[in-house]
């Protein structure tokens, strides 16, 4: 397959990572409190880290431990959803379906604080 002029390897593939949805709790003294718990799948992704310029465009926007996520096309992922890598969840910013062929997602995120 041909991406941006680019031949995509699935073989780049090779970083497990769990998709979870977001659930809102009521925490103490009745605020809203948002967990990742829910898995949604486990699939293969291309994981790459943010660096260079683009480090610090993410640092400057208050993205800690900004990455992008390639993995397979899925219906159900969204910005409400979250990334699992190594036991560190980390939200989705932001979410393309490159060039809306609905083969592969874009998943740019950061790591997730609670709180």
């Amino acid at each position: 397959m041909i991406i941006n002029g680019r031949v995509w390897n699935p073989g780049e593939m090779r970083t497990s990572v769990v998709l979870k949805s977001r659930t809102i709790t009521q925490g103490a003294g009745g605020f809203k409190k948002k967990e990742y718990i829910t898995t949604i799948a486990t699939v293969w992704a291309k994981w790459v880290n943010v660096h260079g310029r683009e480090a610090w465009d993410a640092q400057a926007a208050g993205a800690e431990s900004a990455a992008t996520v390639t993995i397979r096309y899925r219906s159900d992922i969204n910005t409400t959803c979250a990334v699992e890598k190594n036991g560190v969840v980390y939200e989705i910013v932001s979410v393309d379906d490159i060039q809306e062929r609905h083969e592969l997602l874009e998943l740019k995120v950061k790591r997730w604080s609670p709180g």
